[in-house]
């Protein structure tokens, strides 16, 4: 395998397509790898099995159908806060957003000056000074500040949907190893069942004589170990709810687990996937990873455009005497500062953010790639599943097939209790294969979904 609303993903790339952008994209065209097979879009319909009244016996009691997907995801964002960090990128964007549309470079200064050579006494010459200093902008920098905004936006928008992506996963993770767990209880529950039967038919044996005490013994052995596995089974199954009730606060599975549309089976085949640009256009982890280049650009640009330091324009009046009975003097004043030779001190912060944004480069190249590799092994996995399932389902019709024939023969006399358990282990053996088959294959489009970035439908 791998909340501020997101723009359509031609928007996103437009508003991402800085000069740098195109030459990420353009590095990432060169690096494309051949398109992956196409899946089958139609799943090979299941060969009914039947299944054993110990099997319907064993079968826990079902679960009321919980919400939809997207309802439970919802629910799990809410419950563990996700929406703190998108309140935090809000905040970030509308902090760059009021500095760009000031008209100063920072906060305005006040000087305040007394100064007297008898502060003792009222005597004396008194002189008293008040400024104020505006640093201004450099040409250049206001546009510099909007788009490091802009770009901070459009990176909180990219973090909380991949933020919500990679939640998604963990709960599709979950999803499925509780319903593997499911089946795996449920066969224990079986394998118990029958090997329960099968000592008390060697029990009664023994008791006629028609069996040595010695294969009681051996039948009660297998029972401890099947009830061992009945034990291991449960606790599995336990820790699987456990961990998804926890973390969703929901007590049953998605009513959609599994079950996907044509339409979606189309989309998943969509031949755009295969290459960087098209995976980039749609995949919320890769858009997060490219937004941060961009946002590391300009940031770095906005470094650029403050250059040495902020001029400063001062205004200020000035009063003052020689000595007491004099009069005052007042006087309006201008100045002007320039600083110079500073951008030696501006460098280091410049390099490192020119190391971080190349960082960011390199990690969004390599997971693209990796995407396109686990996206290639996913369909070529889903594409070998329709025969390996109609083997499983086949099998397993064929073992429910002779399990009949077989009981039809031990009720006429020819076979007795314990020839026919082990066709009825043989069959639930098959029915557990065929059914974990289908989990695995659901489990292999779910995962495949999840690569590709497909969020759930409301």
């Amino acid at each position: 395998m791998l909340m501020l609303c997101l723009p359509r993903s031609s928007s996103l790339l437009a508003q991402c397509r800085t000069p740098l952008s195109g030459a990420l994209l353009g590095l990432l065209g060169l690096l494309a790898v051949q398109p992956a097979s196409a899946m089958a879009a139609n799943r090979t319909p299941p060969v009914p099995v039947l299944e054993s009244a110990a099997e319907s016996a064993a079968e826990p009691t079902k679960v009321p159908a919980a919400a939809n997907w997207a309802s439970i995801l919802a629910q799990t964002e809410t419950r563990l806060s996700q929406q703190l960090i998108t309140e935090a990128d809000v905040t970030l964007a509308r902090a760059e957003l009021a500095r760009a549309k000031g008209w100063l470079a920072g906060a305005p200064i006040i000087d305040g000056l007394y100064r007297s050579d008898q502060p003792m006494s009222n005597f004396g010459a008194v002189e008293m000074q008040t400024d104020v200093r505006l640093p201004l902008r450099h040409f250049g920098q206001t546009q510099a500040w909007q788009t490091l905004a802009r770009e901070a936006m459009l990176n909180g928008q990219t973090r909380a949907t991949a933020n919500r992506l990679a939640l998604l996963g963990n709960l599709r993770q979950l999803a499925w190893d509780w319903r593997r767990a499911e089946a795996e209880w449920t066969a224990a529950q079986i394998r118990l069942d029958l090997m329960t039967r099968d000592l008390k038919a060697v029990s009664l044996q023994v008791k006629q004589g028609e069996a040595a005490e010695v294969d009681r013994l051996s039948v009660e052995s297998r029972l401890l170990a099947v009830q061992d596995q009945l034990a291991a089974a449960q606790m599995l199954r336990d820790n699987a709810q456990a961990r998804w009730r926890h973390l969703t606060g929901a007590d049953a599975l998605p009513r959609d687990l599994g079950t996907d549309t044509a339409e979606l089976l189309q989309q998943l085949n969509n031949p755009s996937f295969d290459t960087p640009e098209g995976l980039l256009a749609e995949q919320p982890l890769l858009k997060q990873m490219a937004s941060e280049v961009g946002l590391t650009t300009a940031r770095i640009a906005a470094e650029r455009a403050a250059g040495a330091g902020a001029p400063e324009l001062g205004i200020g009046v000035k009063r003052d005497r020689g000595d007491r009975g004099m009069p005052y003097d007042n006087s309006l004043f201008v100045t002007l500062s320039l600083p110079i030779g500073g951008q030696k001190y501006r460098d280091p912060a410049l390099a490192a953010m020119t190391q971080q944004r190349a960082a960011a480069q390199v990690a969004l190249i390599k997971t693209t790639q990796q995407l396109i590799g686990e996206v290639a092994a996913l369909r070529q996995r889903i594409n070998a599943w329709p025969l390996r399932l109609s083997r499983l389902d086949a099998s397993a019709a064929l073992a429910e097939k002779t399990l009949k024939l077989k009981q039809k023969a031990r009720q006429m006399g020819e076979l007795d209790w314990s020839q026919v358990l082990s066709f009825e282990r043989d069959a639930a053996e098959a029915r557990l294969q065929a059914k974990l088959g289908h989990i695995e294959y659901e489990a292999d489009i779910s995962s495949l979904k999840q690569t590709l970035g497909l969020m759930p439908q409301n």
